[in-house]
């Protein structure tokens, strides 16, 4: 665990950069789902807010950018259709468009507002939401006989993995006497479930459907168990 936590950065200089990262290294093999996972992960350096929490600001100021723009078009168009029912009203709005054109601070102004709520990129770094060295207490409960509880449930179970050479001994005799369902996912990384989602759901529906716990559409199609 200390291995794994030494390589990884400890800062971001960017969210890119970050998936970037998380793809290369090969934490995550679906870049699509890493552009999730990976933000749900970090903060930013400076402010501590959290990364999903700044894009959710970004997305609302783009909203309320784009409904102003709309507006504003709207607003032209409707003085462009009074400007064709009456002559006296299309010299005065010419009139208003050549001062409007002829002042540099109301073309500019707009300009200068939307630039100033931009931040340069490399001002702002990121690290990670949760130091994991401080769990190191906590890792024998979570890791230490973790194969043992698993093989003594009495129900039902199955194991997602990305390669049978990730079986300890206890797996593999256990698997040998049909104490579990295994399935087997190639070209996965540790997090099955974000490198293949759909396989994954496929298979969980089967498992379902197979002991009961849900019922099959017309259409359903069984994943068939693989190793």
């Amino acid at each position: 665990m200390q291995s794994f936590l030494r390589g990884r950065p400890a800062v971001f200089k960017s969210l890119e950069h970050a998936i970037e990262w998380s793809v290369r290294a090969g934490q995550i093999r679906n870049v699509e789902s890493a552009k999730v996972s990976m933000v749900g992960q970090l903060k930013r350096l400076d402010t501590a807010e959290t990364a999903t929490s700044q894009l959710d600001h970004e997305h609302e100021m783009e909203v309320v950018t784009s409904t102003s723009d709309t507006i504003a078009e709207e607003d032209e168009e409707e003085e462009n259709g009074e400007s064709e029912t009456s002559k006296n009203s299309t010299d005065r709005l010419q009139s208003t468009d050549k001062l409007t054109s002829d002042t540099p601070e109301s073309s500019t102004k707009p300009q200068q507002h939307t630039e100033s709520l931009k931040k340069p990129e490399s001002s702002t770094k990121y690290t990670w939401r949760i130091d994991l060295g401080k769990t190191e207490p906590f890792w024998k409960g979570w890791f230490q006989g973790l194969s043992e509880k698993f093989l003594s449930c009495d129900c039902p179970k199955m194991l997602l993995l990305a390669g049978v050479d990730r079986l300890d001994k206890e797996l593999t005799i256990g698997q040998m006497q049909g104490k579990f369902q295994m399935q087997v996912l190639p070209q996965c990384g540790h997090a099955v479930h974000e490198d293949s989602p759909d396989k994954v759901a496929d298979v969980l529906a089967t498992f379902m459907v197979r002991y009961k716990v849900a019922e099959a559409t017309h259409n359903f199609e069984r994943a068939f168990p693989g190793c």
